[in-house]
C-alpha cells in the first residue's frame, strides 16, 4: 500500500514548496483545534494558510471543499487542502504539511518525507485526537470542553 507523502513538490529555483496557499479545515467548536489554529495564525508570517471551520466548507462556494463536506468525513480529522493542485491530506499527514509550510519548515522536509515519519505522525495524531480532554488540560484549558465531536471510532461504535 502506497503512502501519500504529506509534502508538496518543490520549486527547483528556491527549493520552496509549490503550495501557493493551504486551506486548513478544522473544528471551530473544539477548543484544542481553535487554540492550535490561533498558534498557526501567529506562526504563519507569510500568510500561506487560510483557516476555515468545518461547518463553513459545505457552503464555501469552492468545489473541492464542498466535495469534501459532502463525503461526510471532515469531522474525523484536520484537513489541509491545496486547491491549486487538488491535494488533500489529513491527520498526521496534515500536521506534517502544515509544519512544512511554516517558516523554517524546510529544515524538516527531508525527515518528514520518510514513510516511517508519516506513519508515526498519523499514530501520534490518532492518540492525541482520542485524548483531547487530556491535551486540553496540558494546553492550560482546564475548564473548557475540548471537542464536542466524538473521535471517528467512538462515533461508529457508541459502546466503546
Amino acid at each position: 500500500m502506497a503512502i501519500e507523502t504529506p509534502l508538496p513538490p518543490t520549486n527547483a529555483a528556491d527549493d520552496r514548496p509549490v503550495w501557493a496557499s493551504l486551506t486548513v479545515l478544522y473544528d471551530g467548536g473544539c477548543s484544542v483545534c481553535s487554540e492550535t489554529i490561533r498558534h498557526l495564525r501567529r506562526w504563519d508570517r507569510d500568510g500561506r494558510m487560510e483557516f476555515l471551520p468545518l461547518a463553513m466548507a459545505a457552503t464555501s462556494g469552492r468545489p473541492i471543499l464542498e466535495g469534501l463536506a459532502s463525503e461526510g468525513h471532515l469531522a474525523d480529522a484536520i484537513h489541509v487542502v491545496n486547491e491549486s493542485t487538488g491535494q488533500v491530506v489529513t491527520g498526521g499527514h496534515a500536521a506534517l504539511a502544515l509544519l512544512d509550510a511554516l517558516p523554517g519548515g524546510w529544515l524538516l522536509r527531508p525527515w518528514a518525507a520518510l514513510p516511517p515519519t508519516a506513519l508515526a505522525a498519523d499514530a501520534v495524531y490518532r492518540v492525541a485526537s482520542r485524548h483531547r480532554d487530556c491535551l486540553a488540560w496540558l494546553m492550560g484549558m482546564r475548564n473548557e470542553v475540548s471537542c464536542p465531536v466524538a473521535p471517528a471510532v467512538e462515533a461508529l461504535d457508541p459502546d466503546r
